[in-house]
């Protein structure tokens, strides 16, 4: 049965402020030579295989987690250049079809996050994501609930990569 994200936990919500403008941040996400860079938890070797920034668009990539190798991809839905980004992610095959998460096939197929990019004064800006999965079942909803804390750190070590980034591009 498939069920909506009803409570708090069913979505992942995350904030993190950056020394840097929301331009510079919002184009790290839009270019294969910036996502190479930072994308990508810290423990793994990421490379984009493709990337067709633009809503209908897909963000293809390969992270090798010391041998391990996965997949993964975007398909962008609705792009506000330099505020918003929102995109479906999903673990994938070396040719961007859609698969279950090699981890746990209860984890949701796609999951859809929300980005907003808020410089409060110049130079600061906080990053806002939410994610929540698409059209789970209850049992999908369980898994990705289960998951939070794994995908909270993940997250957290990718935008350490980005701070690191970003500070080399300032």
């Amino acid at each position: 049965m498939k069920k909506q994200p009803s409570k708090q936990t069913d979505r992942l919500v995350l904030s993190r402020e950056f020394n840097a403008p929301k331009e510079l941040i919002f184009n790290a996400f839009s270019t294969s030579e910036a996502l190479n860079e930072w994308w990508g938890p810290a423990e793994s070797e990421n490379t984009v295989m493709g990337l067709d920034f633009r809503p209908g668009g897909v963000f293809h990539f390969k992270m090798n987690f010391q041998g391990n190798i996965m997949y993964g991809r975007f398909l962008y839905k609705k792009i506000e250049p330099h505020d918003y980004l929102e995109f479906t992610n999903a673990f994938a095959d070396e040719h961007a079809n859609v698969v279950p998460a090699p981890f746990d096939k209860n984890f949701p197929l796609e999951v859809l996050y929300r980005l907003e990019f808020i410089e409060k004064e110049k130079g600061k800006t906080t990053l806002n994501l939410t994610g929540e999965p698409l059209d789970p079942t209850s049992g999908e909803l369980e898994a990705f609930n289960s998951l939070m804390p794994s995908m909270n750190e993940g997250f957290a070590k990718t935008w350490d990569k980005l701070q690191s980034y970003l500070e080399k591009s300032l």
